[in-house]
């Protein structure tokens, strides 16, 4: 009797045989796609300083999984059938049109390259000469600020050296007027000083004058006094005589005591009394003088009043 069922293992050599044929079919058509494929251009940004960003961590390698264990074979198994393996096919011939369109495809590539690379210098050299120009804008504005701070700092030591001028120039005038008036008072005080010290002096004089002179009288008087004494202690009275009359004499003497002149100023209304005061006088030469010359000029003529009962 003929066996329907499938000898043991021939599904699984069958299912094994496919697999292979079908990876074989994607690696030869993968190899032809990679020799027909065309590498895409590489850009690549230029960076005039190096960011300063943190670099991002790298993800650790993940370890691929190891394949599932093969199945051991049943024991008794048959074997499974090898896989026949097949020659390669060799790489198809490219036409001229294939190659052609290949080399026009590298050509619009190298000038998409160029192109891209053309801007990419002339967006380079626009940053440069903007940052050139804001550089350069940069210095002058800070040439101008320099500039203007100059004039300002200049401005500002011109005006402080004016006011200090102005300063100086107040305090010099205020000084002046203060010596001025300093000056002032003190010719004042020294003219009003000047004005006490002459009128006291002249006060002194005065003073002494006036004590000289009342010194003098005093003298003169005491003298006259004396004079006087003595031509009265050589009057006779005549007899009969009453009353107390008074009768002055006018006598001019001589440095040595001597009578130049004798005059009579006023009557005693006795003219024996006048008469006996007359030889009185006479007889009492030479009558008492003082050495000083000055006090004799003011006795060398003065009056003498004679009373019987003095």
């Amino acid at each position: 009797m003929t066996n329907t069922y499938p000898e043991p293992g021939r599904v699984t050599s069958g299912v094994l045989a496919v697999i292979v044929h079908a990876l074989f079919v994607v690696i030869l058509v993968f190899g032809i796609r990679w020799q027909q494929r065309v590498p895409e251009p590489m850009v690549v940004e230029l960076w005039r300083d190096i960011p300063t960003s943190k670099p991002e961590p790298v993800a650790k390698a993940v370890e691929p999984t190891p394949p599932p264990p093969a199945p051991k074979p049943e024991p008794n198994a048959p074997e499974p059938p090898k896989a026949v393996v097949q020659p390669k096919s060799a790489p198809p011939v490219q036409s001229k049109a294939e190659i052609e369109l290949k080399e026009e495809k590298q050509r619009k590539l190298r000038e998409q390259k160029e192109a891209e690379e053309q801007r990419r210098q002339e967006v380079l050299r626009n940053r440069e000469e903007a940052r050139k120009e804001a550089e350069a804008r940069q210095r002058d504005e800070q040439l101008r600020e320099a500039e203007a701070k100059k004039q300002e700092e200049a401005r500002r030591r011109e005006e402080e050296k004016r006011l200090e001028e102005a300063r100086r120039a107040e305090e010099l005038r205020m000084k002046q007027d203060s010596d001025e008036r300093s000056k002032a008072i003190l010719d004042e005080q020294q003219k009003l000083a000047q004005e006490l010290k002459a009128r006291a002096e002249e006060d002194a004089r005065k003073r002494a004058l006036a004590e000289a002179a009342a010194a003098q009288a005093k003298a003169l008087e005491v003298w006259k006094r004396r004079i006087s004494q003595k031509i009265r202690s050589r009057v006779v009275l005549p007899l009969g005589m009453n009353g107390n009359p008074e009768a002055v004499y006018s006598v001019t003497l001589l440095p040595g005591g001597e009578v130049l002149d004798v005059k009579l100023v006023k009557s005693s209304g006795v003219p024996a009394y006048d008469t006996a005061v007359e030889h009185a006088i006479g007889a009492a030469v030479p009558l008492p003088v003082p050495s000083d010359t000055d006090l004799f000029q003011k006795l060398r003529e003065a009056n003498y009043k004679f009373r019987p009962l003095e």
